[in-house]
């Protein structure tokens, strides 16, 4: 999974609480959803997720990182939107 694909896991991990239904909303296994979030992790140096058996709940930091994610994906939407209307100009 490349770094804009765990950005997204991450994020729907945050939004349902859960790595399964992460998993099954982005189309790979819960297993690949807490594979990407773990390297996250590990490539920001801290914890994104209090993690217990039956739930998954955000750290501050985690929130922080989420509101960030939200601004990358909203940025991308505005460029993306950007050059399909260039595209569409002589």
């Amino acid at each position: 999974m490349d770094h804009f694909g765990a950005l997204g896991a991450f994020v729907q991990a945050a939004q349902t609480r859960s790595f399964t239904e992460a998993g099954r909303r982005t189309g790979v296994s819960s297993s690949a959803v807490g594979k990407a979030v773990a390297r996250l992790e590990e490539e920001l140096g801290v914890r994104l997720f209090h993690r217990s058996t039956r739930a998954i709940t955000l750290t501050s930091e985690g929130s922080l990182f989420l509101e960030r994610c939200h601004r990358i994906f909203a940025e991308y939407e505005v460029a993306k939107r950007e050059l399909t209307q260039a595209a569409g100009k002589p």
